[in-house]
């Protein structure tokens, strides 16, 4: 059975904390209005809220107590040739959609296409991969062609300069990417740009547990002139600060651009697309080669590194899973996002 009644109050959220305390959060909101009182010629708010028991109300029930009022259905009248409006637009933006991409209309492709933007791949982004793919056989070779890859092995490089967020992980990369380069018996150098003592701490923990040599520099010309010494003698792994804007990357362009240094952007793998993408924008693309992803045993899906790849334009180098100080951390090689995004699990 519905029940309905009337509330009054001075501001239209007073009213509302009081009917949902009342009636509870799944309470309906049948007609609002602004009265005066008779005497005192005061405003006050008038709702009309419903809720039913056993909460097996219709919507033709609420429609119908609406109609009640002539200021109530003027308001509803106008919704609902609004919600017929978006049905509308609604309906022929299905139907120019169905025309650009056929492959919705194929049931199956449905399929992949749910499957995709569960895992998180933009929509766009699903579609075009569904023009090349009528099953999941299909669908892995379809992102292995569109994945952008580095050519080269993270351990075939001369040496890697990472940028990215403050947290985002780049001194603990360093660590697993030397861990690697450590157990192919390769020399490495360390060498950080952040003066900070909490990240010149950081960087000697980690060369102790690497056995290898620590500079730290103030000047972008010192790290020029230590480069240029060490580059063909030991793999290098430079660590810089933190940075929202990551404007040091375009500061070091020129003066790396000689360089047989990857200038890697490391991102989060566990962070939002819209979070990942804000950092795309606001930084000079120009200024890295390639993309490396941190925390992947902490992603839930990972749809967001193909959409990474596909959208900067830049390589993926490596992903790195596992924490700081683990006896088993791993360096994964950029095509095993493949295999997450299709088999959907990491092998942590």
């Amino acid at each position: 059975m519905m029940k309905i009644k009337k509330f009054q109050g001075r501001t239209f959220k007073e009213v509302l904390e009081t009917v949902k305390k009342e009636m509870g959060p799944n309470a309906v909101i049948l007609s609002t209005s602004s009265k005066k009182e008779p005497l005192s010629n005061n405003s006050f708010i008038e709702i009309t809220a419903a809720t039913d028991e056993e909460e097996t109300f219709t919507a033709q029930e609420i429609l119908g107590h609406r109609l009640q009022t002539e200021d109530s259905w003027k308001f509803d009248h106008g919704v609902f040739k609004e919600i017929e409006k978006l049905k509308a637009e609604v309906s022929l933006l299905r139907e120019s959609i169905t025309k650009l991409f056929p492959s919705l209309d194929d049931i199956s492709k449905r399929g992949l296409y749910n499957f995709l933007i569960k895992n998180n791949v933009e929509p766009y982004l699903a579609l075009m991969l569904l023009e090349k793919a009528n099953d999941m056989n299909e669908l892995r070779m379809a992102i292995e062609n569109e994945l952008k890859t580095c050519r080269n092995n993270f351990d075939e490089e001369k040496g890697y300069i990472f940028y990215g967020l403050p947290g985002v992980g780049k001194t603990t990369t360093i660590f697993k990417i030397g861990q690697s380069l450590k157990d192919n018996n390769k020399k490495i150098m360390l060498i950080s740009l952040d003066q900070r003592i909490s990240s010149v701490a950081y960087i000697k923990e980690v060369a102790l547990k690497l056995k290898c040599e620590a500079k730290f520099i103030n000047e972008p010309k010192e790290l020029y002139k230590i480069m240029h010494k060490e580059i063909d003698k030991k793999n290098l792994l430079i660590d810089t600060p933190g940075d929202v804007n990551i404007s040091l990357a375009g500061e070091l362009k020129n003066l790396l651009k000689d360089m047989p240094i990857k200038k890697c952007l490391i991102m989060d793998a566990s962070m939002s697309m819209q979070s990942s993408f804000k950092i795309l924008k606001t930084m000079d693309t120009a200024s890295v080669d390639c993309i490396g992803f941190s925390k992947i045993d902490l992603a839930q899906t990972y749809g967001n590194l193909y959409n990474l790849s596909v959208l900067s334009g830049k390589p993926v180098s490596f992903i790195t899973s596992g924490a700081y100080g683990e006896p088993q951390v791993k360096v994964l090689p950029p095509d095993t996002i493949t295999n997450l995004i299709v088999g959907g699990v990491c092998a942590n």
